[in-house]
């Protein structure tokens, strides 16, 4: 239920009325509301995975960031310090990270601005390895931000055997 109450709050911040979707390009223009609703609707079911349904073609279209990504990084850190489940934590971390990486230099930036707010998050989910996966998103994440590099660095040192082998 936390996770939950994050999002709400988080998703209270941000003006969806007024934030064009990815979905709605053509002649069919409407909001991104349904974004943050569709995220709180996964997560009060019984999610396996939480997947990234509620996200792709709405925030990101291909690599392609739309003007909803920003406000999605945030609802994704908002549930990812929830502490959801480790395969919807997985799910949120690549939410973060494909929305830090996309085309739009300057979207893509503000996306990593975000994502800089739960490093502590990136690096707990390293050193729980409680699925490799999600240590990997958490260490790519991490990658991505070069003030990290040092600490990611000594973090590598101890965690090098938890990680895929690509990341080793």
């Amino acid at each position: 239920m936390k996770a939950l109450d994050l999002v709400r709050i988080e998703a209270g911040l941000h003006d969806w009325a007024s934030i064009e979707c990815g979905c709605s390009w053509g002649p069919n223009r409407y909001s991104a509301e349904h974004i943050p609703l569709e995220l709180i609707r996964l997560l009060e079911g019984d999610p396996e995975d939480l997947g990234t349904d509620w996200m792709e073609n709405h925030a990101r279209i291909q690599s392609n960031l739309m003007d909803p990504a920003v406000a999605t990084a945030s609802l994704a850190l908002a549930a990812l310090a929830g502490r959801p489940r480790v395969g919807v934590r997985q799910d949120l971390l690549y939410v973060l990270g494909v929305l830090s990486g996309g085309e739009q230099q300057d979207i893509a930036g503000a996306c990593l601005d975000v994502a800089r707010q739960g490093v502590w998050l990136y690096y707990e989910e390293l050193a729980a390895f409680e699925t490799v996966g999600a240590s990997a998103e958490a260490y790519e994440l991490l990658a991505a931000m070069d003030e990290q590099a040092e600490r990611l660095a000594a973090y590598h040192r101890v965690y090098r055997d938890r990680l895929p082998h690509d990341l080793r």
